[in-house]
């Protein structure tokens, strides 16, 4: 069935998943929504399963993933090859091949951008970054729906290769105004009880996990669920709650006086790490020791795991 499949069909499958519907995709490959259309049709029929399941917007279902994540791959390779050529009889440098990646909301909003400019300058590449919690980055790289993630899963998912970035810690913090009225006699369980904390979604631990390391349990919490990294740490500094915010960031703020530490010299330590698959490109390969490189720059050095 594969040997019959033409890359032309799989970009376009690759763009409507991308794009999220027939006609954004039809306008990225500059062709009519019809054709867009028919090639999708043509694919489904010759795969002998439904790859798009049609709606606002469309969504692949696994077989398609499988199908999106092969012609990414093949994509690389493919920059690889002109690369090489190109180094060889000269020319045109190649089109830029897009790389999807799993990457956890709070190295989005910190290091990672270096790792994005660095790598669309030294590797030629583009990204589509699929944010999560750091907790669940790993389910897009087993559904195919990513080449490569970061995440806190230790163990590789079957069939990549796994490297320790280092650890991100995290310190509880308070505007001055709410640390004043709430925990004026203290940071405990009892003051806390009475508080209102932030959590990014309702797969946040992190707070519960800053608990046990300072009192040795948790407790239930009066909570806000605030999904993006700006605005939770804008409900930090209005005094809409406490929360924990990565140190790399938060401790500008508490130095400048804008936001109060709530446990001094207690951090909740995530570790990271960067998973691809084994059989992935050069170029992927690449860019897991760029990664690398520059979580060393930002990451806690002293957590470094050996590989």
């Amino acid at each position: 069935m594969l040997s019959r499949i033409d890359y032309d069909s799989l970009t376009i499958l690759a763009a409507v998943i991308r794009e999220g519907s027939f006609e954004a995709a039809a306008k990225s490959m500059n062709v009519t929504q019809s054709a867009v259309s028919q090639r999708i049709k043509q694919l489904e029929e010759k795969a002998g399963v439904v790859l798009v399941v049609r709606g606002r917007p469309c969504v692949p279902t696994d077989a398609g993933l499988q199908f999106c994540r092969h012609v990414e791959q093949v994509n690389l390779l493919q920059q690889e090859l002109a690369e090489r050529m190109r180094a060889l009889v000269g020319g045109e440098a190649s089109v830029a091949a897009t790389v999807r990646i799993g990457v956890n909301n709070d190295s989005l909003a910190t290091w990672f951008p270096k790792v994005i400019r660095v790598a669309s300058r030294e590797l030629g590449i583009r990204f589509d970054i699929l944010p999560d919690d750091q907790e669940h980055t790993e389910s897009s790289l087993r559904s195919g729906d990513a080449l490569a993630v970061i995440t806190t899963m230790e163990t590789p998912v079957q069939g990549c290769n796994i490297l320790s970035l280092g650890s991100m810690d995290y310190i509880a913090v308070a505007s001055p105004d709410f640390h004043q009225a709430q925990f004026a006699t203290g940071v405990s369980l009892d003051t806390l009880r009475n508080s209102v904390c932030l959590a990014f979604n309702r797969k946040d631990t992190i707070q519960d996990q800053w608990m046990a390391l300072c009192f040795g349990a948790s407790i239930p919490l009066s909570t806000h669920y605030v999904p993006s990294y700006e605005g939770y740490l804008s409900c930090c500094l209005n005094g809409a709650g406490w929360g924990l915010v990565p140190s790399i960031a938060g401790n500008a703020y508490v130095k400048r006086g804008e936001l109060v530490d709530l446990s001094p010299g207690k951090k909740v330590s995530i570790a990271l790490h960067w998973q691809a698959g084994m059989q992935s490109s050069e170029i992927l390969g690449r860019l897991g020791n760029l990664v690398l490189d520059v979580a060393r720059e930002h990451l806690a050095p002293d957590r470094f795991r050996p590989d």
